[in-house]
C-alpha cells in the first residue's frame, strides 16, 4: 500500500541540502494530480491554402503535476509557507525540447515562499498565478474541460514579463539562444497578449478574509532592464494585477484588473527602434457562481484593450476585445458529475487603421471571433480517482487560432507542433482517468 507519509519524508529529505535540517515545526506535504486520456481529435483545414485538415488519435494530458508544500508556525500568529511544483510528462512532451516554458522542471509550475498572519493577510513571492488569473477559479465550476486560459484570458502563459529589450532568449529545455539587440539569455518570456498568467518575478499581497471579502494586489519585476543607448532606449516592462472576491453561502462574486506596459513593442537589431516600445494593455473582468444544491453555475466576462505598438508615424494597430463564458456542473447520484460550458469572443473591435482584416496579423472584426462548447461526465470511483468522458469543439473564424492550454500536437508545423493555424476548428472526443494524491 502506498505510504504517502513515508514518501513525503523521503522526498523532503532528498530535497534538503547536505547539512541543512528541516525545522521541527515544519509541516511538509507531497501532493499531485495525474491525468491521462485517449483523445480522438479532428483538425479542420485552416484559412491558408497550405493548411491541411487531419484526424489524430493520441494520448493527451490536462495539467498533470506534483509538488511539495509546507508551513512552519513562527509564533504570535505568524506562519511561513512555501510551494514547489512541477509538471508531469505523462504523454512524453516534457522529454524533448518542446518544453519551451520549462514547466516540467522542478519549480517550473507554481513555486513561491511567503509569510501570513490572520490579522494582516499574506505576502508571497515567486512564480504563480496573478491576482487577475485568480478570478477564473471563482466562475470555473466544471471538473473536466474547463474554459479558463483559452478564449477567456487569451490563452495561458508562464514566464517573466516580455520586454522589447530582448528578442532572443534561452530555452531552459534546448539551451538555444537567438541574438537580441541589447541582451541575450535569461529566463523564458511569457506571452505579450495573455492575461491568464503564471507570472515569474512576481510579488503579491493578499488581504485577510473580512466577512467573506478577499483582495489581492500583485506586481511583476522586469529582469531585462538594460543600459540605454541613443539608438535603443531601455524599456521597463511593468505588470500590475489586482482582484477582489466575496463569497458567502452559495454565492461568490469576483472582479479583476490588470495593466501591462511595454509588452507589444520591439527594439530591433543594429540599433533600430522598430515600434512604440511602451504600449499599455489593460483587462477588466467580472464573474460569479451560484451553488443551487443539485449543482453549480458560473459565468464570467472580460474586456481587454491593447495599446498602439506601431512604429512612429505608422498606422495604429491598437484594438479592443470582449469575451464571456457560462458553465455549469450537475450532480448525478453520489458519484457522477455532468459538466457543460460555452465561451465566446466576437473578435477584435475599435481597431486602429493598420488592422485592415487582410491577414491574421492585422485582422479585426468578425474574422477574429471564436467560440468553444464542451460537455463532460466525471464518475468518481473514490475521493481521489475518477473516470471521465468529454466532448469539446473549438470553432475559430478565418483569422482566429484558439487552442487548448498546452494542447497536444495539432495540424500545425507538419503535424508536430502545438497550436493551430488560423481558421482551424478542433473537435475532440476523449476518455480518461485522473488520480490525485
Amino acid at each position: 500500500m502506498f505510504n504517502k507519509k513515508l514518501l513525503t519524508l523521503a522526498v523532503t529529505g532528498a530535497l534538503a541540502a547536505p547539512g541543512v535540517a528541516l525545522a521541527q515545526a515544519t509541516n511538509v506535504q507531497l501532493y499531485g494530480v495525474l491525468d491521462l486520456a485517449y483523445a480522438n481529435m479532428k483538425f479542420s483545414q485552416g484559412t491558408a491554402a497550405a493548411s491541411v485538415g487531419i484526424t489524430k488519435n493520441q494520448l493527451r494530458t490536462s495539467a498533470p503535476r506534483w509538488g511539495v508544500r509546507g508551513t512552519e508556525d513562527l509564533g504570535g500568529g505568524l506562519q511561513a509557507y512555501f510551494q514547489l511544483e512541477a509538471g508531469v510528462a505523462l504523454d512524453g512532451r516534457g522529454l524533448s525540447a518542446n518544453d519551451a516554458s520549462g514547466i516540467y522542471a522542478l519549480g517550473g509550475r507554481d513555486v513561491y515562499v511567503g509569510l501570513r498572519n490572520r490579522s494582516w493577510g499574506s505576502f508571497q513571492a515567486g512564480s504563480f498565478g496573478s491576482a487577475y488569473s485568480s478570478t477564473t477559479g471563482v466562475w470555473s465550476v466544471i471538473p473536466t474541460f474547463g474554459h479558463g486560459g483559452i478564449i477567456m484570458g487569451v490563452g495561458n502563459t508562464t514566464g517573466t514579463v516580455p520586454s522589447p529589450n530582448c528578442t532572443g532568449l534561452v530555452s531552459p529545455a534546448s539551451g538555444a539562444i537567438a541574438a537580441g539587440p541589447v541582451c541575450v539569455g535569461g529566463p523564458v518570456e511569457s506571452s505579450t497578449t495573455s492575461f491568464n498568467r503564471r507570472q515569474s518575478q512576481y510579488v503579491q499581497y493578499e488581504s485577510p478574509n473580512l466577512g467573506g471579502f478577499v483582495g489581492r494586489l500583485g506586481y511583476a519585476f522586469d529582469p531585462r532592464e538594460a543600459t540605454s543607448t541613443a539608438a535603443i532606449p531601455n524599456v521597463h516592462a511593468k505588470l500590475w494585477s489586482l482582484s477582489a472576491t466575496w463569497s458567502g453561502g452559495p454565492f461568490a462574486v469576483t472582479g479583476g484588473y490588470e495593466s501591462h506596459r511595454g509588452y507589444g513593442g520591439a527594439n530591433g537589431a543594429g540599433g533600430v527602434v522598430l515600434t512604440n516600445v511602451d504600449p499599455k494593455d489593460t483587462a477588466w473582468t467580472l464573474g460569479g457562481r451560484w451553488n443551487f444544491g443539485m449543482g453549480t453555475v458560473g459565468a464570467g466576462w472580460e474586456r481587454m484593450s491593447y495599446g498602439n505598438a506601431a512604429a512612429t508615424g505608422a498606422a495604429a494597430n491598437d484594438y479592443k476585445r470582449d469575451a464571456w463564458v457560462v458553465n455549469a456542473s450537475f450532480n448525478v447520484g453520489r458519484s457522477g458529475v455532468i459538466g457543460a460550458g460555452y465561451s465566446k469572443t466576437s473578435g477584435f473591435k475599435s481597431c486602429g487603421a493598420a488592422r485592415t482584416d487582410a491577414a491574421a496579423a492585422t485582422a479585426c472584426g468578425g474574422s477574429t471571433a471564436a467560440k468553444i462548447l464542451s460537455l463532460s461526465y466525471d464518475h468518481n470511483l473514490s475521493k481521489r480517482t475518477a473516470l471521465y468522458a468529454a466532448y469539446g469543439k473549438i470553432d475559430n473564424n478565418n483569422f482566429a487560432s484558439y487552442y487548448y492550454i498546452a494542447g497536444p500536437a495539432s495540424n500545425s508545423g507538419g503535424g508536430a507542433a502545438a497550436g493551430v493555424p488560423a481558421g482551424t476548428d478542433v473537435t475532440t472526443l476523449q476518455v480518461g482517468v485522473k488520480h490525485s494524491f
